[in-house]
C-alpha cells in the first residue's frame, strides 16, 4: 500500500491489515469501539460515512488502491448517507451524475465507467443500524471465506475540483442582525442575502436573492450624520425623503407616502395618536400606527411596504419597531432605516422624558434584485472587513463570562451587562458546561469566544497548566516549572 494511502481523511480513518479485502463503514457509530473490540487483521481500514458527499471520498480512496473488495455498512444512518451509498451500487447514477432520488451527488471528475467498476467489484453488506461489535465481527468473518483478493483494476487518481457555492443553506426564516450604526448592519446584510438569500424570479420579471424575516436591530440614536460618501444614498436624497415621512403632504408624482398615512390616515393623524398613548399610559403597547388600508390596498398596483410601526417605553428609552411587508434592501433600506430614526426622534420629542432607544425594522422580504447584485457584491468586498468581519468587541446584551480553573473543575461566573454577578456554573469539562451556557449567549461571535476559551481551560485542567482567560496557554505546571518555552494560540 502507498504510504500516500489513504488520499483524504487520512486521520480520520482507522488502517487494518493493507491486504484485507473488506472495509468497514461505521455511519455515525463511534470508530472507535470498532477499533478497540477488533483485531486489525480482520479489516483492511475503517472510518465513518456521515454524508452523502463522504461517498466521492470513499469512491476516490478505493480507486486509488483498488484492493477493497467488500464494504460492510454499520452503524445508525443520521443524513441517509448509507441509503445513498446502497442506492449508488444497487442502481448507479443518473446522466446527471446524482444518485436517484437520493440528493447525493457524485463529482463529475469520477467517470462513469469507473463507478460501474467498483459497483461490479465492490460488494455491499447491509448491516445498517447494527451497533453490536460482536455482529460486526462475525458478519466479517463470513466474509473472509468469500471474498477474492487482490485489486480489480489498475489505481485511479481523479482530480477534484473545489465547488463554488452560488447560494449557501441557512434558515428557512428567522434573521437576526444587531448593530451599533445602521450603515454597518446595512452592510451585512447585503452579505448576508447574497450568500443565503433564496435565488428566484418576482413579480417584475426579474431575479432576486431573498431572505424571509429578517430583524435588524440598530442600537445607535446619534448615528444620523454618518453616511458616509460611499453609499449609495446622499444627504440631499435623504433630507428630500424626511418630509415624505413627517408631513401628509404627497408630491403630485408619487403614488403615496408614508407620512400621508401616518399623519393623515382617513382623517387620522396616527402619531399624534401614538403621542397621546405613551402620554397617558407610559407602558402601553397600544401605540400603534398601521399603514396597510384593507379596503383599497390588497390587489393595488402599488401598495405600501410598510405596514405597521409600534412605538414602546421602556426605562427611560423609546423603542421603535417598523414591520414591512417587501424590502429593496439595496435601494430602500437604508434611506428607510435614517428616515425612520427621524421619525423616532418626532416622536420621542412630542412624548417628552425619554431618550431614543433600539430601531427595529422587520422585513418579511428582505430582498436584492439582479441589477443590484454587482453593486451590492462590490460594496461588500469593499467594506467587509471594516464591517462584516470586524474585529471589535460588541458586547453581548445577556451578560459575560469569567472563567477560571479552581478545586479540578472549570468555574464560570456570568455578570450582566452592569456587572453583577448572576450566577457561577462548574464543571470538569467544557462539554458539560456549553450545555449550561449556550442559553445566556445571544451572539455568534460570542459563543465562538466562550467555546474557545472553555477548550483552552480543560486542557490546561488536564495538563496542570496555567490558564488566565484572553491569554495564550503557556505549557507551564501551577508551580511555575515551564515544560516549554512556546506558547500554543488555542
Amino acid at each position: 500500500m502507498s504510504t500516500d494511502w489513504p488520499l483524504y481523511f487520512r486521520d480520520n480513518l482507522t488502517l487494518g491489515d493493507s491486504n484485507h479485502p473488506a472495509a468497514i463503514c461505521c455511519l455515525w457509530m463511534k470508530a472507535a469501539r470498532l477499533r478497540d473490540a477488533l483485531p486489525a487483521s480482520a479489516y483492511g481500514v475503517l472510518g465513518n460515512l456521515y454524508s452523502p458527499d463522504g461517498i466521492n471520498y470513499l469512491l476516490r480512496n478505493i480507486l486509488a488502491h483498488p484492493t477493497t473488495r467488500a464494504i460492510l455498512l454499520c452503524g445508525p444512518d443520521l443524513t441517509h448517507s448509507g441509503a445513498s451509498l446502497a442506492r449508488l451500487m444497487r442502481d448507479g447514477i443518473d446522466d446527471q451524475h446524482r444518485v436517484g432520488e437520493t440528493g447525493a451527488q457524485i463529482d463529475r471528475e469520477i467517470p462513469v465507467q469507473a463507478i460501474d467498476e467498483f459497483r461490479q467489484n465492490v460488494r455491499l453488506v447491509d448491516l445498517t443500524g447494527v451497533n453490536d461489535p460482536e455482529k460486526i465481527r462475525g458478519a466479517l468473518a463470513e466474509l473472509n471465506d468469500a471474498l477474492p483478493g487482490g485489486a480489480f483494476a489498475e489505481p485511479r487518481v481523479f482530480p477534484r475540483s473545489v465547488p463554488a457555492a452560488d447560494e449557501l443553506p441557512a434558515e428557512t426564516t428567522g434573521f437576526v442582525w444587531r448593530g451599533e450604526k445602521i450603515i454597518s448592519v446595512w452592510v451585512n446584510l447585503l452579505a448576508a442575502i447574497l450568500a443565503f438569500g433564496r435565488r428566484d424570479l418576482t413579480a417584475y420579471t426579474v431575479h432576486q436573492r431573498e431572505l424571509l424575516d429578517v430583524v435588524a436591530v440598530l442600537h445607535d440614536a446619534d448615528d444620523d450624520a454618518e453616511l458616509p460618501a460611499w453609499a449609495p444614498l446622499t444627504r440631499e436624497q435623504l433630507d428630500a425623503y424626511t418630509p415624505q415621512l413627517l408631513t401628509p403632504q404627497r408630491p403630485e408624482n408619487i403614488a403615496y407616502t408614508y407620512g400621508e398615512r401616518l399623519f393623515d390616515f382617513n382623517g387620522r393623524d396616527q402619531i399624534a395618536g401614538m403621542v397621546e398613548e405613551l402620554t397617558r399610559t407610559r407602558y402601553s403597547r397600544r401605540a400603534v400606527a398601521a399603514l396597510w388600508d384593507p379596503a383599497r390596498d390588497p390587489g393595488a398596483n402599488d401598495p405600501p411596504c410598510l405596514n405597521l410601526l409600534q412605538a414602546r417605553a421602556r426605562d427611560g428609552m423609546l423603542h421603535l419597531t417598523a414591520y414591512f411587508r417587501s424590502h429593496d434592501v439595496f435601494r430602500a433600506w437604508l434611506m428607510n432605516a435614517y428616515g425612520l430614526r427621524r421619525v423616532q426622534k418626532e416622536i420621542a420629542a412630542r412624548v417628552g422624558n425619554v431618550m431614543l432607544g433600539d430601531l427595529v425594522i422587520v422585513s418579511h422580504s428582505a430582498h436584492i434584485y439582479a441589477d443590484s447584485w454587482d453593486a451590492a457584491r462590490q460594496i461588500v468586498q469593499t467594506h467587509e472587513r471594516e464591517y462584516v468581519k470586524n474585529p471589535r468587541l460588541i458586547r453581548d446584551p445577556r451578560g459575560s463570562f469569567n472563567i477560571r480553573l479552581e478545586g479540578f473543575q472549570i468555574h464560570v461566573d456570568h455578570y450582566s451587562p452592569a456587572g453583577n454577578l448572576l450566577a457561577t456554573f462548574s464543571g470538569a469539562n467544557a462539554r458539560t458546561l456549553q450545555r449550561e451556557l449556550a442559553f445566556f449567549v445571544s451572539r455568534v461571535d460570542h459563543a465562538i469566544y466562550v467555546g474557545m476559551e472553555l477548550a483552552k481551560a480543560e486542557l490546561a485542567l488536564k495538563n496542570n497548566w496555567r490558564y488566565t482567560q484572553d491569554v495564550d496557554l503557556r505549557v507551564e505546571n501551577f508551580d511555575g516549572a515551564a515544560t516549554s518555552s512556546g506558547q500554543m494560540g488555542l
